[in-house]
């Protein structure tokens, strides 16, 4: 049994030695090793493969298996959908998604040797497992919660600032500005207020600066937040381009309805809180009530029985 023990623990060990290593490999990569200048390198040097003579933990092939068993290439539907949930959480790095599971691995290898070095010897097998299972669901699950609470938190600042937003590109629209100059204009105003929303709207007009076609900027801010209110935004300021209309007036339109959608989301929360409040009250505060009201009856009734006895 001890030995079982000693096996799973070199094991875990080795993993977690294994994980370290692949991510200060990382530090050395071809682009920096390209930059370095080194004089002794000739011709011959720089026509030889740059990855010939470096060591590899997991062959090439080895690793493409793997990228396709688990659907992690660049093009699988998981990578896809990862990139999107750290672009809706404000996370644009392209070593993101690279950190985010290593993370998650890293959890699933550190936590379990933690927790068994901790009651190494204080507990029973079954209570080991149990704990070290229980351990690395918690460890792969964590992340993806604090990335959501990441996600929720910044869409409800968004969908907090759209309405000044929208307020302010209607003045500027019909002050006589453009769209993307009132864009610019907003995003500049909003920095010390709103700081998400101005992020993604210079980014809006960073690239229409860079020869994206506004349409297509529009439809990136809708996605890359994952807003509702903001897409539907960004689909009536396509179709007001697209079909010449009144863009000042499609923003008038779009906000009230946000404002109005705000109300009734709120008055919606209002009339559900005297249910939220009864279950608290009858366990809370209903006992104290009765112990308040009816104590010092029940304090007179004991005394009287005492005495009659």
């Amino acid at each position: 049994m001890e030995l079982l023990q000693a096996v799973l623990f070199g094991l875990l060990v080795g993993g977690m030695i294994t994980f370290v290593g692949l991510f200060l490999r990382q530090r050395y990569s071809s682009v920096r090793r390209r930059l370095q200048t080194n004089p002794r390198l000739n011709n011959a040097d720089l026509m030889r493969p740059q990855m010939a003579d470096e060591p590899v933990f997991i062959s090439a092939k080895l690793s493409e298996k793997l990228e396709k068993t688990f659907d992690l290439t660049k093009s699988g539907a998981t990578i896809k959908k990862l990139q999107a949930k750290l672009t809706q959480a404000g996370i644009y790095t392209e070593r993101a998604i690279p950190l985010f599971l290593g993370v998650k691995l890293g959890g699933l290898l550190v936590l379990p040797i933690l927790v068994l070095f901790l009651l190494w010897g204080g507990a029973s097998q079954r209570t080991l497992l149990a704990i070290a299972i229980s351990v690395c669901f918690l460890a792969y699950l964590l992340p993806n919660f604090l990335l959501n609470r990441v996600i929720s938190s910044r869409q409800k600042k968004i969908r907090e600032a759209l309405p000044d937003a929208l307020d302010l590109l209607v003045v500027c629209v019909e002050a006589g500005q453009g769209l993307d100059a009132a864009i610019k204009r907003v995003a500049e105003d909003l920095q010390e207020s709103s700081p998400i929303i101005s992020q993604e709207l210079l980014l809006v007009n960073l690239e229409t600066m860079a020869g994206l076609e506004r349409q297509q900027a529009l439809k990136n801010l809708g996605e890359r937040t994952g807003v509702e209110e903001l897409i539907s935004l960004c689909n009536i300021l396509i179709q007001s381009d697209r079909f010449g209309t009144s863009i000042a007036q499609a923003l008038k339109t779009q906000s009230d309805y946000i404002r109005t959608d705000r109300r009734q989301r709120l008055e919606g929360m209002a009339a559900k809180t005297p249910v939220k409040l009864l279950f608290p009250m009858l366990l809370f505060i209903f006992p104290g009530i009765m112990v308040v009201i009816l104590g010092p009856a029940i304090i007179t009734l004991m005394e009287f029985f005492s005495k009659g006895k």
